[in-house]
């Protein structure tokens, strides 16, 4: 069984954060790695994003990162989960990993008795046809990173002043649905990935 390493980051800038991944890689780790953190505001730019440039002089600003998707926003209120994992050594073909995390966090959800569903079109999960969760990852010498956010608390206003993912779909949050205390939230979201990976 593979070692999994969880850190609890805090409040965290994201170029900080994916360079501390990406020495994290280089570095060939044997064990897997789960980082729950929250970002200051910032836009990140997908590989897959052609009509927003990058920008790091706005506030938020606008940063080109080498993940999936389009355009989506972080911010307080938001989970983060970075997954650095070793592909090899997964449970499970690396290309089930997003569908797993999906699966993982709706079964979280689940126990709210939330009614939710997963988009594989665009990858992430909504409720009421707006986006609450969302995913992209990428890998690299045989290891994972980026990851999934989960819209708590934080700022809709400017998170839908762009288009979500590059659709045409809301953000929401989790707040406006359901009491949720979010530190037994993350704690059983970080048990099921654990399980997830242990299988």
């Amino acid at each position: 069984m593979t070692e999994i390493q969880f850190k609890e980051l805090g409040m965290v800038e994201y170029s900080q954060t994916y360079e501390a991944m990406m020495e994290l890689i280089e570095s060939q780790p044997s064990f897997h790695s789960i980082w729950s953190l929250e970002h200051f505001p910032v836009f990140t730019i997908g590989i897959s994003e052609k009509q927003i440039i990058e920008d790091k002089s706005k506030n938020p600003p606008f940063i080109k990162t080498d993940r999936g998707g389009k355009t989506t926003f972080h911010a307080p209120g938001q989970l983060v989960f970075y997954f650095i994992l070793h592909m090899k050594k997964l449970p499970f073909p690396p290309t089930e990993l997003t569908k797993k995390i999906l699966e993982t966090t709706s079964l979280a959800l689940s126990s709210y008795d939330l009614k939710h569903e997963i988009n594989a079109n665009d990858p992430g999960i909504f409720l009421n046809n707006e986006k609450v969760a969302s995913i992209g990852m990428r890998i690299k010498k045989n290891y994972s990173y980026h990851g999934l956010s989960i819209n708590i608390d934080t700022d809709l206003d400017t998170f839908n002043s762009i288009k979500p993912c590059g659709l045409d779909v809301q953000a929401c949050n989790l707040k406006d649905y359901i009491d949720i205390n979010v530190d037994n939230f993350k704690k059983d979201l970080l048990n099921k990935f654990q399980r997830m990976l242990d299988k």
